[in-house]
């Protein structure tokens, strides 16, 4: 494979090496040599209604039991660190905000947040004792400033749930299901989810959960 350099900046902690680590028909793939996010150049994004589009298309709904069971494993996350009084908030929640309604039939007080389909938080000053992002820090074109707007809308102490696949071994990424999604743009390991948390002044955890991670 012949490597080459991106003349972007890392969108996660700005740094401006990043290199060629694969290549398709469709797309390339830059990682940052300091967090190591995999990145998409931008040249290859989809359009917002493109993405859009996409969202629409699948079957995430309530009648759907596989979907189902997948976001039942976030509900039980959230019910391990909340309490009676915690507000919850879905961030990236998708059109139908499966998740919020699994939550909020556990008597957990959720909200329902999606870019895309909702714009209720932009002039909110709403703060919530959790946020989760389920499958959403893949999709981010903006990745701090969606933090720093997450944040802002994090309360004191607050904590994050995220839930996105990583990759452990660099050179089987070529091959990688997870990469052939046109709408994942970044890819993390264990250290750039330790370099998101870290904007947060965020200590990452795991999880029994391979794909479920922990800032508070």
């Amino acid at each position: 494979m012949s490597f080459g350099r991106n003349n972007e900046k890392c969108r996660l902690c700005g740094f401006d090496r990043l290199t060629l680590v694969s290549q398709d028909k469709r797309r390339a793939f830059y990682i940052c040599e300091n967090c190591e996010l995999i990145s998409v150049p931008k040249r290859y994004w989809l359009s917002a209604d493109d993405e859009k589009k996409r969202y629409e298309l699948h079957n995430n709904t309530l009648s759907n039991d596989g979907y189902v069971k997948f976001l039942s494993q976030m509900a039980d996350e959230v019910q391990k660190v909340c309490d009676s009084n915690s507000r919850v908030l879905d961030f990236g929640s998708g059109a139908n905000a499966v998740l919020s309604q699994l939550l909020n039939k556990k008597n957990i007080n959720c909200r329902a947040y999606d870019p895309l389909f909702d714009k209720f938080l932009q002039n909110s000053g709403e703060r919530f004792n959790i946020i989760v992002l389920c499958e959403v820090i893949e999709h981010l074109k903006n990745i701090r400033g969606e933090f720093e707007f997450i944040d802002k809308h994090l309360s004191k102490d607050g904590k994050i749930i995220l839930r996105t696949q990583i990759y452990y071994d660099i050179s089987k990424f070529s091959g990688w299901w997870y990469a052939q999604d046109a709408a994942h743009i970044n890819f993390f390991n264990k250290k750039s989810l330790q370099t998101t948390a870290g904007l947060l002044n965020k200590e990452l955890k795991e999880t029994e959960h391979h794909d479920i991670f922990l800032l508070t």
